[in-house]
């Protein structure tokens, strides 16, 4: 066929199609007694892996905080890289088999949709790689001033990628060494972020924290925005003589803001969501033990929950007491013992547990223990009887109660 003498032979991405298989179980905790959080955690985690083979993490939270922080990436996010790799290589199939407007519409879809990926590890070498395919396949329909404009992101995207004639077609080579040897003329660019401060890249090159202002070669770019505790916000822009200013507006990442907060005592329903939520999807854990260890009847006791899927749903809370510091195993074992094959029907409470925070605990039906209802039952009930005799009394003689002194 025609089209395989310009064909370039572009490798492919790798990536991990396969998500993560979550194979561990974690604790979190928290205390508003004199035992340390750290001795409650290691505590129950010294229990959790009893009899099952699986990894046991006895810091959770700091566990996902720290891969968030390496860069980590929830599994759908993978599951997006896949779905688009395959987009890029359908498109280019398209143009071997010389349905070269098919193949053009469906590698400039997949050019948009990396966009949002571009912050992400692999993202930028991604968009790079459909960008040069879309550039390939308009060169050959003959948008040559489209084409150029594309191949230079993708270049300046991924700088390092080899265009050459041992694996691409004159038409391609020569296209590209065109670009690279064009001399374009540059723009002062002011660009901005929401929140301030965010730390920008144009086409993956660090140039500083915004507000700033940049020079940049007029043409297409790639600019990224990234703020700690707010998702990175990367936006395609073209770049003319009349361009004066880029805003990126950055929205926050509860799950990154939820980790760096950690739990604490007192944490509303809502918040501990959230919080688990996160800590079970990036610290990749089937299960969560969540503790609170607090005062209770003057003496110290370990509440305890077990939470799992996502949205996490948990057992029912299980308050266990014990003497001293000494037997904090023994009320982890019993605790766990008891939740670990529980219902999993709540949302995680134990940390804005009333028996933690020194609320009133809700212990049955509190109208039921009013002394004021069941006095006033009882009022009502010598009036009614009082009115049921007077009423009978009016009609018929006084009753007569006779008692068998055999049933005695």
């Amino acid at each position: 066929m025609r089209h395989l003498s310009i064909a370039c032979a572009i490798a492919a991405l790798v990536l991990a199609s396969v998500p993560a298989r979550a194979d561990g179980v974690g604790v979190a905790a928290v205390s508003t007694s004199s035992t340390d959080p750290v001795s409650v955690r290691k505590a129950l985690a010294a229990v959790v892996g009893e009899g099952r083979s699986v990894r046991v993490s006895d810091d959770a939270i700091g566990e996902a905080r720290g891969a968030v922080a390496s860069g980590a990436v929830p599994a759908a996010v993978l599951e997006r890289f896949r779905r688009l790799r395959e987009q890029i290589d359908e498109g280019w199939r398209a143009f071997v088999r010389v349905q070269v407007d098919f193949a053009a519409s469906r590698l400039a879809a997949a050019r948009t949709d990396a966009e949002s990926l571009v912050a992400l590890p692999g993202g930028a070498v991604l968009y790079a790689d459909a960008a040069l395919r879309l550039g390939a396949v308009l060169n050959h329909l003959g948008r040559i001033a489209e084409s150029q404009a594309i191949l230079a992101l993708a270049l300046a995207l991924d700088p390092e990628r080899p265009i050459t004639l041992a694996e691409c077609s004159p038409d391609v080579v020569g296209a590209v060494d065109a670009v690279r040897a064009q001399t374009r003329s540059r723009a002062a660019v002011r660009i901005a972020s929401e929140p301030p401060g965010a730390s920008i890249s144009v086409d993956g090159k660090d140039v500083g924290k915004a507000p700033l202002e940049v020079d940049v070669a007029i043409g297409q770019h790639v600019v990224v925005a990234r703020l700690p505790q707010f998702h990175p916000h990367a936006l395609a822009v073209a770049i003319d003589a009349s361009s004066r200013e880029i805003t990126l507006d950055l929205d926050r990442d509860v799950a990154w803001s939820r980790l760096a907060e950690g739990a604490s005592a007192g944490e509303p329903e809502s918040a501990a969501q959230e919080l688990v939520d996160a800590t079970l999807r990036f610290a990749d854990l089937d299960e969560i033990a969540l503790a609170a260890d607090t005062d209770r009847r003057g003496g110290p006791a370990l509440l305890v929950q077990r939470c799992a899927g996502l949205p996490a749903r948990c057992t029912a809370v299980v308050e266990v007491g014990y003497g001293d510091r000494s037997g904090l195993p023994a009320a982890a074992r019993e605790a766990w013992q008891s939740v670990k094959t529980a219902d999993l029907r709540y949302p995680p409470s134990v940390f804005g547990d009333a028996r933690v925070t020194g609320g009133k605990v809700d212990e049955g039906c509190k109208l039921c223990k009013s002394p004021y209802l069941w006095g006033g039952i009882g009022v009502a009930a010598v009036v009614a009887t009082v009115v049921v005799i007077a009423v009978v009394s009016g009609s018929r003689p006084p009753p007569v109660v006779g008692v068998d002194p055999t049933q005695f």
